[in-house]
């Protein structure tokens, strides 16, 4: 459904903004021709992404959003002609837009991912709807804080350092990736502990972090499939025009396979999980069954 109305509904357009924004990258008079050349290369490329970019894609939202081919995709027209246009010029209207829109996609993720976990543990008893959104917006809201302590950290000491060596400045630019990469690693498993267990912020994060520390390879190798069956598929989602209806397979196939690949993100979560705990359970003493062992506890 989210994909079909980036397709098909209204796009919310900020070219005028970022034709304004692109204006103001200019090379100064003094410096290299080749400079001056990738000036005005950033300045093309940052108008045509203007061109394209549909505001409404924060519905689809970073860290835990649907999952959304259109969003990436970005396409210019569609089947039922060109699009209705709605401009926006001003950053504090883009700003609340954006922000109204992110928040609204992170409820709308709460409800997709409840329902993926009921699917990969029918069993499960479900949790308050409310309490999963609220952490799952807490969530959101720190990753986007350390995101951008992280990349405005490493942008800053890049800076500093090209007053020493371009070299240098690559290498602090690219730590920072780094840092984040890891974090990511480390963190994936978060949303799930929230949404399946319905676990704390910071309790879901600690055993994401033990989990993924505990089976660090299985969890790369399991990450790198993930990643890589999605790239594979989205080359073929993305090959019919976007003003053909045979777009609407591609739109149906990347709805079965991303959902696919997050019940199984949930089934390995959950698998791993019981696996650390019953490792973190004490041995039973000789002569004592399970049975006792519930027992004593007032099971």
């Amino acid at each position: 459904m989210l994909d079909l109305f980036l397709w098909l509904g209204p796009r919310l357009s900020m070219a005028g903004f970022i034709r304004r924004l692109a204006a103001t990258l200019t090379a100064p008079a003094v410096t290299r021709p080749e400079l001056a050349d990738q000036a005005a290369l950033a300045r093309e490329a940052l108008v045509g992404l203007g061109e394209r970019f549909n505001l409404f894609s924060a519905l689809s939202t970073f860290p835990v959003g649907i999952p959304s081919l259109m969003a990436a995709v970005m396409p210019e027209g569609s089947p039922l002609g060109p699009p209705g246009v709605v401009p926006l010029t001003g950053p504090a209207e883009i700003g609340m837009i954006w922000f109204g829109l992110t928040v609204a996609g992170l409820l709308a993720a709460a409800a997709y991912h409840m329902a993926v976990a009921r699917v990969a543990s029918p069993g499960a008893e479900s949790g308050a709807g409310w309490a999963v959104a609220v952490r799952l917006l807490a969530m959101a809201g720190l990753a986007y804080a350390v995101l951008f302590v992280v990349a405005s950290g490493s942008v800053l000491a890049a800076m500093v350092a090209n007053l020493i060596t371009p070299f240098l400045a690559t290498g602090v630019f690219y730590l920072g990736f780094t840092i984040l990469f890891w974090l990511g690693v480390y963190l994936v498993f978060t949303p799930h502990g929230l949404v399946r267990y319905r676990l704390g912020l910071l309790r879901a994060a600690r055993e994401s972090v033990r989990i993924v520390r505990r089976d660090f390879f299985p969890v790369v190798g399991f990450l790198a499939v993930i990643v890589l069956l999605s790239w594979i598929s989205g080359l073929v989602w993305e090959l019919p025009p976007a003003d053909s209806w045979f777009s609407a397979l591609a739109i149906l196939g990347h709805a079965f396979v991303s959902g696919m690949l997050l019940a199984a993100t949930y089934v390995f979560y959950i698998g791993r999980r019981e696996a650390m705990l019953a490792a973190d359970r004490p041995a039973p003493v000789a002569g004592e069954t399970s049975i006792d062992r519930r027992d004593a506890r007032g099971a």
